[in-house]
């Protein structure tokens, strides 16, 4: 797992992808705790592998990547900004931001920017790009960022050339350009004086910048897409001879390329991207390109800059035909004007009468913006303006505050969920009406995939989505996109809130939660967008607002029967009578045994992660008795199990369902429609337990018991119980735990495997600097402030010392020391390392065995004959007792073999195990 973290940080740093190394974000790919994630991520910083970036949310970047970049040795690991990192790399050598310069690069440019990257990296000499858009968009600006990126990552070596051509000022002279480009002979032509090379070959190991491509002749364009092919090519003047150059080529034009280039050529550019002009980059976006050109001016001038929030209104909302380029001028003639008002002052103050004329007169001024008419802006105030805003942050604190308030016990759960519905509506209803300034993406194309989208859920959900709906849910998605990075962090810093709501909401509108979840999955695979778990909560609250009343909760229906599309015919024809989601359907193959069936049954209700409060199940054929008994995680649910299924029962018992009649009615009024059997079993709440089991012995369980005991808050309605190793392995003893208990996990030496109980090792106690991972399995029963004391004390309870100490009898240190040599001997004898886990388990194991030995407590129990054992173990049994003859003969005692074959299962198992984190890692 930290060789993965590891290697992830690693190749974010080195992809360029800072935003994406932080706690929240990783604990999602990897599947742990996020405070588990940060603790990791720290110990590296503390051990100075990992640079720290004191932002929201908290970045890490891997060293040695950051070095390789601004090919500098970095002395220094914590800074304020990702700014202030690239000035100190510019201070040591010649760090430069690339990419991370552009405004919007995290937001209107980041898929733009990410396709650059990855046409310049593409081996081996990059795919051509083409960038398409209005004049004035910073194409040009982008195009020499990539040739800045590529020198940083070792693209382009240090002498290599970025060559910009400007075609436009070749259009009345086709030949000269092609002469220019291609080189030319002495002599070739009228004035041809000397050789030339040619710009392919001045910039070969470079990059080649066509701007204005449309203006090239097709002549031109024609000779150019013979020498994309394989690099080779003529100069004029010289047929006999073939020249070769390794050249990135970047183009660029303001003309639709379709009409302006040969498809020949076109065919031949891979990747083309189109820059949106000014009017549709975000607010938030032209806001800080503004501030950027007001702090270059200041630069210029060395005076302070204040402007009024007229004027910047003014400049905010103008319309600009040069977009980017254009805004830039009329900053330099506003600040010229304000600096000849303000000769002076130390500082230049910027009103409306600086502006130039049409910027003066183009302009609606909004009434809010008179409000404070007086009001004078710096720079700085400029630069706060939208740190940490995005459309949806009012909504998402009012969430929150009533969640607030529902914890304190101010509110009921009820009022909780009526006034977050209430807080949904009034936001989607202001979403329509608001004007649509965040324009980073066409949101015509947003609401035409949506619209698609909601086909597929309707189809499967009967939820028939309005255009209104649709439209809000657009927008919102659009503003998770432009905004992506401060949402990240804004639910980076309220985590715990938007888990506690994720909660409250899966188990009161499980339904639409898991419609919320289907229309993340599509967008992940219709636009390639998936957005965070907790946003999901916020759309399963916009679609209970829409459907509440045509959405069922808590209550799930299932069609079981054997045959092709069988149940999903019933279920869908019943679910289109209704006009209503009503069944799920699990199809079966006429040869499918009762356990295949369980086993289908439980993995879909694991899905709904036990939060079902009414469970129905129609089949066709079975023993209702074996299907009951066979399932996990329902002793909260009501289950109503029938057989004999067919299309007319289930219409019957669907509409039960819709009526709100509870399970019993449905099913006793349902025996006038057909001939079945049907069992009602009533949710039964089992005593939660804790089971402790050592493959070391009865004992060893009981005080490792003790321990546990000793961490838990003392109120707390858990208990802990003791069972041998051995009878954990007996035919149906889970079964029998599960039936008489709700087990909330294993903790022992050995893991018995137990398919549906969770096994924590007593080295993974003791190995982890964090024990979140136990929040997942008392977060039902546990406050978050219990929560916390149990975590310290285990931590400090499950010290290597003091399992050792509280689970022998005999000195610790010393027995701990001589184990510990005695595993490393036996290591160098495997000819292998085992990994911290495996020994640490081991550490405890033997510890244990010493002390039964020493005791002689269960010694008749060992009777096995090494001549019973085959040749594999035997010369792992000779391998054991050579590493612990000193053990043996210290305690002047003598490892059985049956000892020696449950350390050889432990080993093998932790190898497997090892290899399978691996794999999946790998994966």
């Amino acid at each position: 797992m930290e060789e993965r973290l590891i290697t992830l940080v690693k190749e974010n740093t080195k992809r360029d992808n800072y935003e994406d190394n932080n706690a929240s974000n990783l604990s999602n790919i990897i599947g742990l705790s996020r405070n588990s994630i940060s603790s990791y991520l720290n110990d590296y910083f503390n051990q100075g592998r990992f640079v720290k970036i004191n932002t929201r949310p908290v970045l890490f970047l891997e060293k040695s990547e950051l070095e390789k970049r601004y090919n500098i040795k970095i002395n220094k690991l914590m800074f304020a900004s990702l700014d202030e990192l690239d000035e100190y790399a510019k201070t040591c050598g010649r760090g430069s931001k690339d990419f991370r310069d552009l405004i919007g690069y995290n937001g209107s440019l980041r898929k733009i920017i990410e396709s650059c990257k990855a046409s310049i990296s593409y081996p081996p000499h990059g795919l051509p790009i083409l960038l398409n858009g209005p004049t004035g968009t910073g194409k040009s600006f982008i195009i020499e960022k990539m040739f800045e990126y590529g020198k940083n990552n070792g693209i382009f070596s240090e002498k290599a050339k970025f060559v910009h051509v400007n075609c436009s000022e070749y259009a009345n002279n086709p030949e000269l350009i092609t002469a220019n480009l291609f080189g030319y002979k002495r002599g070739a032509f009228t004035g041809a004086d000397n050789d030339n090379p040619g710009l392919i070959k001045v910039a070969d190991g470079g990059m080649l910048f066509l701007d204005e491509v449309h203006c090239l002749k097709p002549e031109c364009q024609e000779k150019l897409f013979l020498f994309m092919d394989k690099g080779n090519y003529h100069v004029l003047g010289d047929s006999e001879n073939e020249y070769h150059s390794n050249v990135f080529l970047a183009f660029a034009t303001t003309e639709n390329p379709k009409e302006v280039l040969l498809k020949t050529l076109l065919r031949r550019i891979p990747i083309q991207m189109e820059i949106p002009s000014l009017s549709k980059r975000s607010e938030m976006e032209k806001s800080n390109i503004i501030v950027r050109f007001l702090e270059n001016e200041a630069k210029h001038i060395h005076k302070e800059i204040r402007i009024g929030n007229v004027v910047y209104a003014a400049l905010l909302n103008n319309e600009y035909e040069g977009n980017i380029g254009e805004l830039k001028n009329v900053i330099q003639e506003t600040c010229m004007n304000a600096l000849y008002s303000n000769k002076n002052k130390d500082y230049i103050e910027i009103n409306s009468l600086c502006l130039p004329s049409r910027v003066r007169f183009n302009n609606h001024i909004d009434n809010s913006i008179l409000v404070g008419r007086n009001q004078l802006y710096s720079l700085n105030d400029l630069k706060n303006k939208y740190e940490n805003e995005f459309p949806f942050k009012e909504y998402s604190n009012k969430l929150l505050e009533l969640l607030e308030n529902y914890s304190k016990e101010e509110i009921s759960i009820q009022s909780f969920l009526e006034q977050a519905l209430s807080e949904t509506q009034t936001y989607s209803n202001d979403s329509l009406f608001r004007e649509n300034k965040e324009k980073s993406i066409d949101i015509a194309y947003f609401t035409n995939v949506i619209k698609k989208m909601a086909e597929l859920i309707n189809d499967k959900y009967r939820c028939d989505f309005q255009s209104s709906e649709i439209l809000t849910l657009s927008l919102l998605i659009q503003d998770y996109y432009t905004y992506y990075v401060i949402v990240e962090s804004y639910f980076d810093i309220h985590q715990e809130g938007f888990q506690s709501l994720e909660t409250v909401v899966k188990s009161n509108y499980f339904r639409s939660y898991e419609i919320a979840k289907y229309l993340n999955e599509l967008c992940g695979i219709y636009i390639n967008l998936n957005w965070h778990n907790y946003l999901t909560s916020i759309f399963a609250l916009f679609i209970e607002s829409y459907h509440g009343n045509r959405v069922l909760n808590q209550t799930v229906g299932v069609v079981l029967s054997h045959g092709y599309a069988t149940a999903s015919s019933i279920a869908d024809a019943v679910n289109r009578m209704l006009d209503e989601y009503v069944f799920e359907a699990i199809d079966m193959s006429l040869d499918i045994s009762t356990q295949l069936i369980i086993n289908k049954l439980n993995v879909f209700i694991e899905s709904y992660g036990g939060n079902i409060k009414n469970l129905i199940l129609l089949v066709d054929m079975g023993s209702l008795e074996e299907i009951y008994n066979g399932l996990n995680n329902v002793s909260k649910s009501n289950i109503a199990i029938a057989n004999n299924v067919n299309t007319r029962f289930a219409l019957f018992v669907g509409k039960g369902i819709l009526d709100k009649k509870s399970l019993q009615e449905i099913f006793d009024e349902s025996i006038e429609y057909s001939q079945t059997n049907y069992k009602i079993i009533n949710s039964q709440k089992k005593e939660k337990v804790i089971v402790c089991s050592c493959a070391t012995g009865l004992g060893t369980a009981e005080k490792l018991k003790e321990i546990i005991e000793d961490s838990l808050p003392e109120h707390l309605p858990v208990k802990v119980i003791t069972y041998d190793y051995t009878s954990l392995l007996e035919v149906n003893l889970e079964e029998k735990l599960l039936k008489d208990y709700d087990v909330i996990c294993v903790i022992g030496t050995l893991n018995p495997k137990l398919k549906n109980l969770h096994f924590i090792a007593i080295e993974e106690l003791i190995m982890n600097s964090s024990l979140d991972f136990l929040t997942s399995y008392f977060a039902d029963i546990i406050s978050q402030e219990d929560m916390d004391s149990f975590q310290k004390k285990m931590l400090k309870n499950f010290s290597l010392t003091n399992i050792i100490n509280n689970l022998t009898v005999l000195n610790p240190t010393q027995l701990l020391e001589r184990v510990a040599d005695a595993i490393d001997l036996l290591q160098q004898e495997m000819k292998t390392t085992f990994t911290n886990n495996t020994c640490f388990g081991l550490y405890v194991h033997i510890c244990c065995l010493m002390e039964r030995l020493v005791t002689r407590e269960g010694i008749e129990s060992y009777q096995k004959e090494l001549s019973d054992c085959n040749e594999d173990f035997i010369k792992f049994y000779m391998t054991v007792k050579k590493s612990f003859k000193q053990v043996e003969k210290y305690y002047r005692v003598e490892i059985p073999i049956e000892e020696v074959e449950f350390i050889n299962i432990y080993i093998q198992n932790m190898m497997v195990r090892s290899f399978d984190e691996y794999e999946g890692m790998e994966e």
